[in-house]
């Protein structure tokens, strides 16, 4: 009896541990989602080359298909329209993803602002404040915008 409610225990519990980390890793894909959209709206033009862009940046950081990148980017449209402020998202962000994945992530918004090959005030301003929402140096922020510069 005692072991097989041992038994019955470890398996709820690892269906738990699968299920939280499943959650988990929803929530950080929708904060990098509602992020991009953010930028993609920033300068009150949405391009399509941006709609793209945000697409593949999903793709590449959450290993996405094209029609699950699709509705992510649909589901965090209509999310954006209830934020008021990135602090939520942002900590999150800054509280799951590794050094590196926060720099990734400031290069996959560079790649979105400069789809439409220009970059507006109010587009830098917002990744700026992203990154340092992100905890991210002023010379990481710089090199991921010149990395991304230099490969488009």
């Amino acid at each position: 009896m005692l072991t097989a409610l041992k038994s019955f225990l470890k398996k709820n519990l690892e269906l738990a541990d699968q299920l939280t980390n499943a959650a988990d890793a929803e929530l950080i894909q929708m904060a990098a989602a509602v992020l991009f959209v953010e930028v993609m709206y920033s300068d009150h033009k949405v391009d399509e080359r941006e709609r793209q862009t945000v697409c593949l940046a999903l793709q590449k950081c959450f290993s996405l298909t094209d029609k699950e990148a699709e509705s992510l980017l649909k589901r965090a449209e209509d999310r954006i329209q209830d934020v008021t402020s990135l602090h939520e998202f942002t900590s999150l962000l800054h509280r799951n993803l590794t050094h590196e994945e926060k720099i990734g992530l400031v290069e996959q918004i560079w790649r979105i602002i400069l789809a439409d090959e220009t970059i507006d005030k109010y587009e830098e301003h917002l990744v700026r404040q992203i990154a340092e929402l992100l905890y991210l140096r002023h010379s990481e922020f710089i090199q991921a915008k010149l990395r991304v510069q230099a490969s488009l």
